[in-house]
């Protein structure tokens, strides 16, 4: 008996399903002219008229273009360096927010103490509630463009002042 999912779908079908999202997702990274040439060999793995060692042909090449392997320092990557290379670069990208979010809270907190503004000030003067700014201090949460900008305006300072980077609209 063929199991099946909370959502309906067999296990065959999920499976098949992951496994075309992996290789349409190779498939749409290659060169237009890659995929021409898989297109090309896919016609021969679907045709009728091709003998078992031209369709074992062509879905070696599919295999290729789609997975390169490395070939003594050839361009070339495997599945698993892929996925290794996505996973730092979200990893950077999380730390980048991270330290993005952070320097923002320190210069909020600083040029309130400045100030001498409370919480409850600030957010007075940017029209929300005291508990927002409580959790763009503590980092609860990350405030939007607008909100950054409201609170460069109540506090007399440049977008730039409160998060560098961030350009004035």
């Amino acid at each position: 008996m063929t199991q099946v999912d909370r959502k309906g779908t067999s296990t065959p079908d999920r499976i098949a399903s992951e496994m075309f999202a992996r290789v349409f997702q190779a498939y749409q990274e290659c060169s237009d002219e890659v995929q021409a040439a898989i297109r090309s060999m896919t016609a021969i793995v679907n045709s009728d008229d091709a003998s078992e060692e031209e369709r074992n042909a062509a879905v070696g090449t599919i295999a290729e273009a789609l997975f390169p392997r490395k070939h003594d320092g050839e361009l070339g990557i495997d599945l698993e360096d892929c996925d290794r290379l996505a996973r730092d670069e979200e990893k950077q990208v999380l730390e980048q927010l991270n330290a993005e979010e952070a320097g923002f809270a320190e210069r909020l907190q600083s040029i309130m103490e400045m100030r001498e503004l409370t919480q409850a000030d600030v957010a007075k003067a940017i029209g929300v509630g005291q508990s927002a700014i409580s959790m763009m201090l503590a980092r609860n949460c990350r405030p939007q463009r607008r909100t950054v900008e409201k609170l460069a305006e109540a506090l007399k300072v440049s977008i730039e002042d409160l998060w560098p980077g961030m350009k004035q609209d």
